[in-house]
């Protein structure tokens, strides 16, 4: 099947169309899109996003990042809330932790632990999430958190391995977000590393490379913390199938109709 996936990198647009599944379906495109806020588009990039002709919006945010970064409006789509996070920021407690020795080490650790904690702890969080996109009437529908990386990586994981993707595939696709936005986030790093040195009065070549480091690890995505993820997955539930029926409530029968709706044999 032709490869024609939209990307948008500044804000992490990307579909799911396209993946191959085991059985050598493949993914509709123009049905499931994932991405990071979209509260400082361009007047281009908005005309991509009005292109989806999307009819829902999930937003996966806690609700001070809701008001910070609110999302426009790309025509007449739903746009819905669904918190998935515990009101504390997780990830702001661990860049805390970047000055201290062996940040690097510290900070993939606590990620770690966040991945593998939204299938022991809070799994029933996107219970809601998962339902609205198994409904095909909100096709073509877009999820989206702050970055596009964790809470959005997530649940796209999880989709692709429902409809039947290969591990390598879905990794592939998480670690995409390196990609997308590296560029932006050396850049953001930078700013930061410049901003200490102003506030200390020192060269920025004293700021600490290993904070930079462990800063970088919370802005991009790394394997460990996926595996964290499927590692909890085999342990609770012994299969993603599994984990669907009675982690999430989906039964087989709704999964087939989910498939049925987006996903379509190669005619090449």
């Amino acid at each position: 099947m032709e490869t024609k996936r939209v990307h948008v990198p500044s804000t992490n647009l990307r579909e799911l169309g396209g993946y191959q599944t085991t059985d050598g379906s493949f993914i509709k495109y123009g049905c499931i899109f994932r991405c990071g806020h979209m509260s400082e588009l361009t007047l281009e990039e908005e005309d991509i996003y009005r292109s989806l002709k999307l009819r829902l919006i999930i937003d996966l945010r806690r609700d001070d990042e809701v008001a910070e970064r609110p999302t426009p409006t790309f025509g007449s789509e739903d746009n819905i809330h669904i918190s998935v996070s515990d009101p504390d920021n997780a990830f702001a407690e661990a860049a805390a932790k970047a000055h201290e020795d062996g940040a690097e080490k510290l900070i993939l650790a606590d990620a770690v632990r966040y991945y593998r904690e939204v299938v022991t702890d809070n799994l029933h969080r996107y219970i809601p999430v998962f339902e609205q996109i198994f409904d095909a009437e909100n096709h073509p529908v877009l999820f989206h958190c702050t970055a596009g990386k964790d809470r959005t990586g997530f649940v796209a994981a999880a989709l692709l391995k429902f409809l039947g993707v290969d591990d390598e595939t879905v990794f592939a696709d998480y670690l995409l977000t390196n990609t997308l936005l590296g560029d932006r986030t050396e850049e953001r790093l930078q700013a930061w590393a410049k901003r200490m040195a102003n506030q200390r009065g020192t060269p920025i070549t004293e700021i600490n490379e290993e904070a930079l480091g462990a800063l970088r690890i919370l802005m991009l995505t790394h394997a460990d913390m996926l595996q964290s993820t499927f590692d909890a997955v085999d342990e609770l539930y012994g299969s993603w199938d599994e984990m669907r029926r009675t982690g999430l409530g989906i039964s087989d029968e709704k999964m087939a109709a989910f498939c049925e709706a987006v996903l379509v044999k190669n005619s090449a």
